[in-house]
Parts: C-alpha cells; structure tokens; sequence
C-alpha cells in the first residue's frame, strides 16, 4: 500500500524567523496607519496574535500585563467622567449609617435616601448663597492683609537695622545689606505665595466643586440610587467572586468597612468640631477672617502633624494685621492650636476615631511625605487611610500564612 505523500512541503513549521518576520509586518503595517490607530485596535490586535500561544507561561502573563495597562489607560481616559460617580459613591458612603438608622426607625430606604439626600442638597445650596460670599470677601482681606505684611518686611530688611545687626556678627555691612536684599526677600515672597496658593486655593477649589455639586444634576441623583441600594451593590459585589470565596471576601470587605467608616465618618466630625471652634476662638479674639481660618483649619486637620503646623502659621500672619493688641492676638491664636492638637489627641481622636488606624509615628511621617510627593495636597488626605489598608492587608495575609 503506497504511503500517502504529504502536500505540505517540509521546513515550513511556524519557527522565530517566521513570528520574527510577522512581527515586522505588523509594525510596519500599524506604523503606515499609526494616525488612525487607537489602544483598543492595538491591544485587541496584539492579544489576536498572542492567544494561540496562551499555553506559554511567559506568553501569558505578557497578556496579563497588556490587559492591566490597558485597563489603567481607559480609567485615565475617562477619568473625568467618573468624578461624579466617585462623590457621588464617598457621599452615599459616609451617609448610609444615618439611612439604616432611618430604617431602624421603620423609614424604608428609599424615603430615608430622599431626606438625606435632600438636606445635603438643601445644605450646600445655603452655603453656596450665604456663606460663599462671606468666604470670598474674607480671603481677599487675608490676601491684602499679607501683601502689606510682605511689603513692610521688604521695608524693613532693606533698612540699616537688620544690616547692623548682621554686622555684629561679623559680616560686612554691604554684603549683609545686599544678602537681605537678594537673596531673603525673594525667598521670602516665594514662601508666603506658595503658603497662600496652597492652603487658601484648597478652599476655592472646594467651594468651587461645592458650587459643581450644586449645580451638576446628576450627583445627587446618583447619590439617592446609592444610599437606596448600597446593602444591595455590596452583596452584588461578593457575588461576582467564586463562591469558595466569597466568605473571604465578605470577612475582608467587613474589615475594610470597620477600619476605613470609623476614620473616615470619624475624621469629618473631629475636622467639623476642630474647624466650628477655631472659628469661634478667632472671631471672639478679634482675629480677621475667622470663617475661613475655621475652614482651613477644618481641611488641614485630616493631615496630622502637617496639618497643624500650617494652619498655625497662617493664622499667626493674620493675626499680626489684624488690628491692637498684635502680641495678645498672636499669643491667642498658638495658644489656641496647640490646645487643639491636645484636645484632638486626648479627647476626640480616642472617643470619635477611635484606634483602629493607630500607625507609629515614624510610619506616618513617611506615609505622608512619599504619597504627598506622588500626589499632592490629596495624597496628604489619602496616606493615613491607604497606608491604615495596605498594613491590615499584610497582617491578613501573615495570619493566613501562619494559620
């Protein structure tokens, strides 16, 4: 019996010249229409090439880590239209203990959403009309009041006083003179600007994404959906997992919760109360702008340690033009922060907050310099939180490997 003859003539199995080969062709062929290319045709035509040789194990984290970028790619892309979705998410997040309360109390969800969400709405609306303009005519007092702080200090260091003083250190009076005026006033004017820009733009920026709220239909309406069903998209949620996982899931999401409701509901109340009497402080001390000194001092208070020390120099520049006695207003005002930092860590922080995110100080400090070098004043707000999740992720995953 003749043996069948083979039509496929032999050396043509697939090898690396021939992917080699293919591999140009493809880059040749996207480079001539690379105008026109977007992620989605490239990523989908690269995995089209990689699936049929999925059973590599390099091939296939290769693909792995092509699906992650890609999916990191389009959540920058649209990242702008998920900020409401995001508030609208941390909102629905911080109320919904108050509406199972009103379930408690025999409101069902929906009726208890409706409220909340309608007396937040009705909140913003009476600061936007009655509070904004306090706030905008007050920071621009602060403003004015630290440009003619600035200016007399440029007076005063371009005189012969400091240029004596210096002197009598040894330093020669002309190149004390010109070292003032070259290389402190500069310096000066560069520091007091940044101060400004930073801590008093926070505020505009937040009474600004007040006034977004406001007027932007849709986060309140998402809000409402998320209060009504927010028990619901968490057990949706678990639901997506295996279901020999699903109980770890479900232990991992409770502690999250329990860590990250208590510090972050627990925060926004100590920044409420620290803001409220701060205000009432400055404004009975006579100090100018109490309202926005108590806001900043509000915002700057989820930074520990940071946050205190800003908040105290900015109220101490305000102090100093806001009228006689100067020394008595100052002396107030350090007296009044360091009063509550002291009250924060005694009295409010263990009964509000709470322990559960207790980080060594040595921890924190680095937590709050790495996140707030990668992502500004928000990674000041983030590091104690995030860092508080990334330690309890470890001290699980420790327990899972002893046990």
């Amino acid at each position: 019996m003749l043996r069948r003859r083979s039509l496929r003539p032999s050396g043509t199995t697939p090898g690396a010249v021939t992917y080699a080969l293919a591999g140009l062709a493809l880059l040749g062929v996207a480079y001539s229409v690379r105008e026109i290319l977007s992620p989605f045709v490239v990523v989908a035509a690269v995995l089209y090439l990689l699936y049929p040789l999925r059973s590599h194990e390099f091939v296939r984290r290769a693909m792995v880590a092509i699906v992650l970028l890609f999916l990191v790619w389009g959540f920058n892309a649209v990242s702008a239209l998920l900020v409401p979705f995001a508030i609208a998410y941390v909102l629905a997040y911080l109320f919904d203990p108050l509406v199972a309360r009103l379930y408690q109390l025999r409101i069902p969800r929906w009726g208890g959403s409706l409220l909340v969400v309608l007396s937040f709405v009705g909140a913003l609306v009476g600061m936007t009309l009655f509070v904004a303009p306090a706030i905008a005519g007050q920071m621009d007092g602060i403003l004015a009041g630290l440009q003619w702080l600035v200016q007399n200090t440029k007076v005063w260091l371009a005189s012969d006083e400091p240029a004596r003083a210096l002197a009598q250190l040894g330093i020669p009076v002309e190149k004390a003179r010109g070292l003032l005026t070259t290389e402190l006033v500069p310096r000066l004017e560069g520091i007091v600007s940044s101060l400004v820009t930073g801590v008093f733009g926070v505020v505009t920026g937040i009474s600004s994404v007040a006034v977004q709220i406001v007027n932007i239909v849709i986060i309140p309406f998402l809000m409402f959906f998320l209060l009504k069903d927010f028990p619901v998209i968490g057990q949706k949620f678990v639901s997506f997992f295996p279901v020999h996982r699903q109980y770890t899931v479900r232990a991992t999401l409770a502690a999250v919760d329990e860590l990250m409701g208590r510090y972050v509901r627990g925060s926004v109340i100590v920044a409420l109360i620290q803001g409220t009497i701060a205000a009432l402080v400055l404004w009975i001390a006579g100090v100018s702008s109490p309202l926005v000194l108590g806001i900043m001092t509000a915002l700057l208070d989820f930074i520990p340690y940071v946050g205190l020390a800003i908040s105290m120099v900015v109220a101490t520049l305000v102090a100093m033009f806001s009228g006689e006695p100067v020394t008595t207003k100052v002396v107030v005002v350090v007296i009044l922060y360091l009063s509550q930092k002291l009250l924060e860590a005694t009295v409010l922080a263990p009964k509000i907050v709470g322990s559960q995110v207790g980080l060594h100080p040595v921890v924190l400090i680095l937590s709050l310099l790495v996140f707030g070098y990668f992502l500004g004043f928000v990674g000041l707000l983030i590091a104690v939180p995030v860092t508080a999740l990334l330690l309890v992720a470890l001290e699980r995953r420790e327990a899972g490997k002893a046990a």
